[in-house]
């Protein structure tokens, strides 16, 4: 299964230190991906996502209107789509102003990591944090603790 986390961002982030680590520990999990959107307008923006998604895609909104769920939640959710054979899970993080309701319809599920909203940049971070603990979790190493 690849996983491609397309976002809205700068082309360097302070958090791409943190990040390249967490690739790093990825690789012998999944194939993960990134797809930097440039800042825009919302319709803009959004319009640049739809670009990137397939029709067999499974697509993830990271969005402040979306589902909660823990960690645990989180890695079974991940166990499910490799389970069920999807290609690839696209994984997208808007803009400052959000995502049209294209993207919002398109989305096959809207997760949220709380109800305060975060920047995106630090959003991706802990996305990769999640993707990783998520792993951890499926394959039973001590990362996660309960």
């Amino acid at each position: 299964m690849k996983i491609e986390i397309a976002y809205v961002g700068k082309k360097l982030s302070d958090y791409d230190v943190k990040i390249e680590d967490y690739k790093k520990r990825l690789s012998k999990y999944a194939n993960i991906t990134d797809c930097r959107i440039d800042h825009g307008d919302k319709i803009t923006e959004s319009k640049k996502f739809l670009d990137k998604i397939k029709s067999d895609d499974y697509v993830l909104l990271l969005d402040e209107t979306g589902s909660d769920i823990d960690s645990v939640e989180f890695a079974e959710f991940l166990d499910l789509r490799q389970n069920d054979s999807t290609r690839r899970i696209i994984i997208i993080i808007g803009g400052a102003y959000g995502v049209t309701s294209e993207i919002q319809n398109r989305a096959n599920y809207v997760l949220r990591f709380s109800k305060m909203v975060w920047p995106h940049e630090l959003a991706r971070l802990m996305l990769y944090e999640q993707i990783y603990r998520a792993f951890s979790i499926l394959e039973g190493t001590p990362y996660h603790h309960k």
